[in-house]
């Protein structure tokens, strides 16, 4: 069988391995919003750090894929997955939560991940990878009450403005279940979750690539202040990609976007130690609704088992 058709969500995600791995690619990725913001303020342009992470972390795994004798593949098919995935996936959400990221406090920014598993399981419905279910559909709606708590009046949101950045924000949801879903869908057959990973980050460096240069973003990262969140946010795309790739491969994308709910407390947890940014009780009451949002969806896999 081929790893496209392994693509197709297999049913029992309610166990110690998916659970795991779901976790510690939610622990890897909450790194890059705390990384974002030090790049930020330390002059980074948007475009011009989501270039430099996905670039290097991708040439990178390119070289040890290869040395590892998994060889990286240019054809149409592998292509198209590397382009879309990669620049829905990472490199447009990277640039965007950049660009937000020095007007919202990261714990508030890191909740716009929390909507990825909305759009994702409509999308896996639309193109047949999942079912409709009352299980899914609780979940969802409880991850997004968790999100509407935020955004009520004397919330955790610091000022009028600050919701203004909060609603652009909320693009990122909406490029990540596209590539959550076609991570699945395009997957060409006979490939590792490694040399996937460096095929989506050399898409996404590729994508990013003009948008750098017709808005005069370039810049080389090799200031002291700007190598180490370059080099950071580096590792953990490099790290977390092979993760991304290998749950999608074995789970399916919908099982996936319940780290989006996992990476918001993460996050929040890695900026209290970079920052000491404290989450008010508005955040936790958010983070209660997603947490348990996550447990009444994967209900749905555990009827089917």
């Amino acid at each position: 069988m081929s790893e496209k058709q392994e693509a197709t969500p297999v049913v029992k995600t309610l166990a110690v391995l998916p659970i795991a791995m779901l976790i510690a690619a939610a622990l890897i990725y909450g790194l890059v919003f705390p990384f974002n913001d030090l790049a930020a303020r330390a002059g980074a342009t948007f475009f011009g750090h989501a270039f430099w992470q996905t670039a290097i972390a991708g040439v990178v795994l390119f070289i040890l894929a290869n040395l590892r004798g998994q060889r990286v593949h240019f054809g149409w098919a592998y292509f198209r997955a590397y382009l879309v995935v990669g620049a829905f996936g990472f490199g447009l959400p990277m640039a965007l939560l950049t660009f937000v990221g020095p007007n919202l406090p990261t714990a508030i920014v890191s909740l716009v991940l929390a909507l990825s598993p909305t759009f994702t399981y409509l999308a896996s419905i639309l193109t047949r990878i999942d079912r409709l279910s009352i299980f899914g559909i609780a979940g969802i709606l409880l991850g997004f009450a968790g999100v509407a708590v935020v955004l009520a009046p004397d919330s955790a949101m610091p000022g009028e403005g600050a919701v203004t950045w909060f609603l652009l924000a909320l693009i990122v949801p909406v490029f990540l279940a596209i590539a959550n879903v076609a991570a699945a869908l395009l997957r060409p057959p006979e490939t590792t979750s490694m040399v996937m990973g460096a095929g989506f980050l050399l898409g996404a460096a590729l994508s990013l690539l003009p948008l750098m240069l017709l808005f005069d973003q370039t810049y080389l990262p090799v200031e002291g202040d700007l190598l180490l969140p370059t080099l950071g946010s580096a590792a953990v795309n490099g790290v977390f990609i092979i993760l991304f790739a290998e749950i999608v491969r074995r789970y399916g994308p919908t099982f996936f976007a319940q780290f989006n709910y996992l990476a918001v407390i993460a996050a929040i947890g890695w900026a209290a130690l970079f920052f000491g940014e404290q989450p008010g009780i508005y955040s936790l009451i958010a983070l209660a609704l997603m947490a348990t949002g996550v447990l009444v969806s994967e209900l749905r896999h555990r009827r089917r088992d």
